[in-house]
């Protein structure tokens, strides 16, 4: 099983200056809901109830504000703050306990949108729960994303950041599950020359001690990256076509807690109550007082 979870929420968010200059863009709105929600709601759906959100000091009140400490989810959340942006490993490392030598914990990528019913049906069935496992899919944009080539016939793997000459166009999901050996590994890698911590660097100390696990999302899974104006847009769009055309909510902590069985539905209520005036609000409680 997967002990606990970490969004890493921090950044500057360049790539949506100048909005981002004001505001920390995992908390920009994606159609009714803030960007963080979606990727929380990974970690719920994966059952995981005990949550650390990577964030730079200046978002740390806002996240506060907007997630508390996790009750309104029926989960735990706690905040670590990343001083500078040094790459994802460097975020991971600050909420690790080397005490736990058995601790299994998933990573998300704040800004990853992730929807379909078999990833999450299938979740512990798809994982080498023994080794580190990430998640890849086809994208028309490789040279953005970190990528994977697979040699299925010798079952050999070859992760590369960002690379610059076409190698694949599998790129790696911000959505990892990582051991205690992180804490090893992190120590034996340099920062690269962008100046940062690589996960690709971790990933491929894995792959070194054939502990790593590469599953395949596949067709019937949407995966987006919510990082520029055009996957903002889109995502946004996705989620309103979704949620109007089969009246469900995409992706709501709220409903996913609820259907855990962590909040109640005089809980969700309360909520809807105190604010009677959102959107967002009113389909949740529409949600969990539909019969489907």
């Amino acid at each position: 099983m997967i002990d606990s979870g970490v969004i890493l929420a921090g950044g500057t968010g360049s790539r949506l200056f100048p909005v981002t200059k004001v505001t920390n863009k995992h908390f920009l709105n994606v159609y009714d809901k803030p960007m963080i929600y979606y990727s929380l709601s990974i970690l719920l759906l994966l059952k995981i109830k005990k949550v650390t959100i990577v964030v730079d000091e200046n978002s740390l009140n806002e996240a506060k504000n907007l997630l508390g400490d996790g009750t309104e989810f029926g989960i735990k959340i706690i905040y670590t703050i990343q001083k500078s942006p040094l790459g994802l490993p460097d975020a991971i490392m600050k909420t690790l306990n080397t005490d736990d030598t058995d601790k299994k914990f998933a990573v998300v990528l704040g800004d990853n949108f992730l929807y379909g019913r078999e990833f999450y049906n299938n979740f512990y069935n798809l994982i080498d729960i023994s080794k580190c496992n990430i998640f890849y899919q086809k994208v028309k944009n490789p040279e953005d994303f970190a990528v994977i080539e697979v040699n299925e016939v010798e079952n050999k793997f070859n992760l590369v950041e960002k690379p610059k000459q076409y190698l694949s166009d599998l790129a790696v999901t911000g959505i990892y599950t990582f051991d205690n050996n992180f804490f090893k590994f992190f120590h034996e890698i340099k920062v690269s020359n962008r100046n940062e911590y690589e996960i690709t660097d971790i990933l491929n100390s894995y792959n070194k001690l054939d502990s790593l696990n590469p599953v395949y999302l596949g067709r019937g899974m949407t995966w987006l990256d919510m990082g520029s104006f055009d996957s903002l847009l889109y995502c946004a769009n996705f989620v309103k076509t979704i949620q109007e055309r089969q009246n469900i909510l995409v992706n709501s902590p709220h409903e996913i807690a609820y259907r855990n069985g962590w909040i109640t539905k005089k809980h969700v209520h309360a909520l809807y109550k105190k604010n009677l005036n959102s959107m967002y609000f009113k389909n949740l409680y529409d949600s969990i007082n539909s019969k489907y």
